[in-house]
């Protein structure tokens, strides 16, 4: 495989075109990009610290993969936590930065609707799977019947990480061989069906279908993971240990802590907190339970507990979020 270059992001309000001619020196070497292409790929890569600054999309889409790393994106004024296999779609006039990342590394794609053809158009459009990749915003135009953007991006399995990265590692392979004729035709359809399995993927996860998938290497194991993730959607609520989980593959503790934390990407710990928090965030944008109510109900022991970890994962507290998100929402 290629390698390319690794960019910190240079943060500015940029259109599609201006973005453009930053990014021609974060492709393969050799990369020409072309008018009838409105496609830029780069890897974003962010070592270590607390605040890239704001940055805006004007007039073009971005779909992030992360590869490794973790950290808070802000999108919005509204603080997403992402880890590795975290994929969303950010609309035109999204307003973004990075907070507190560590070792971060994202695959970004930037694209137009021109990209595709009519009939592509109508195929994604038609997915419900795609409207769940974005993250919600009121710039984005809904098509009848998708109204609900959902607040929660895909997560991939180790599996399906790996097929994505080896489609990505595909686009960039035609960046680097094809013509600039051929880059039009080969790296747009790669792209479609990069969307399509991801919008795909999408609906399974929401219909919980993520369990019965298939697993190719150590399957009773990968299986047995599988349905402890899916266990843990369902009853994040509820206290759960890694001795309890454990107990559920028929491995020791610290057996089912190293393969967990391998597959996942995190601990079982950081992976229910994480569960826990987009249930709070939920709640504190939707309705007016107060935190002990809350807390209560997305498994914390106590509105303190629940300040506490909110506070060490957002860096504000819950009320300062639930007050800001409303004042962003409020009509004028």
């Amino acid at each position: 495989m290629a390698v390319y270059e690794q960019l910190h992001y240079r943060y500015e309000y940029r259109s599609f075109s201006t973005a453009r001619q930053a990014l021609q020196r974060c492709f393969f070497t050799g990369i020409v990009t072309h008018p009838r292409l409105p496609l830029g790929i780069r890897r974003e890569s962010y070592e270590q610290g607390n605040d890239t600054g704001l940055h805006k999309h004007e007039d073009f889409y971005a779909l992030y993969v992360v590869r490794s790393g973790s950290g808070v994106h802000l999108i919005n004024d509204h603080p997403y936590a992402i880890t590795r296999g975290n994929v969303y779609v950010l609309s035109p006039g999204t307003i973004h930065a990075y907070r507190h990342y560590c070792q971060l590394v994202i695959d970004a794609f930037y694209f137009q609707p021109e990209l595709f053809q009519p009939d592509e158009l109508l195929a994604l459009r038609s997915l419900s799977g795609f409207w769940r990749l974005f993250i919600a915003s009121e710039n984005l135009q809904h098509p009848v019947g998708h109204e609900e953007v959902i607040d929660h991006h895909l997560h991939l399995s180790p599996e399906k990480q790996t097929e994505i990265e080896r489609e990505i590692a595909e686009i960039h392979g035609e960046y680097t061989a094809a013509s600039v004729a051929d880059a039009v035709v080969l790296v747009r359809g790669q792209f479609f069906r990069m969307l399509i399995h991801l919008a795909r993927w999408q609906n399974e996860q929401g219909e919980g279908a993520r369990v019965q998938a298939s697993l190719q290497s150590d399957a009773q194991q990968k299986m047995g993971l599988a349905s402890i993730l899916h266990f843990c959607e369902e009853n994040y609520h509820e206290p759960l240990s890694v001795p309890q989980l454990a107990a559920r593959m028929f491995l020791s503790p610290s057996r089912f802590s190293e393969i967990f934390s391998r597959e996942v990407g995190m601990s079982p710990a950081a992976y229910i907190k994480q569960l826990r928090l987009e249930k709070v965030q939920t709640l504190l944008r939707t309705t007016v339970l107060s935190t002990t109510s809350i807390a209560h109900q997305v498994g914390f022991r106590d509105s303190a507990q629940l300040a506490r970890v909110f506070r060490s994962t957002f860096h504000l507290t819950p009320t300062a979020y639930r007050r800001s998100f409303r004042i962003q929402q409020k009509p004028e």
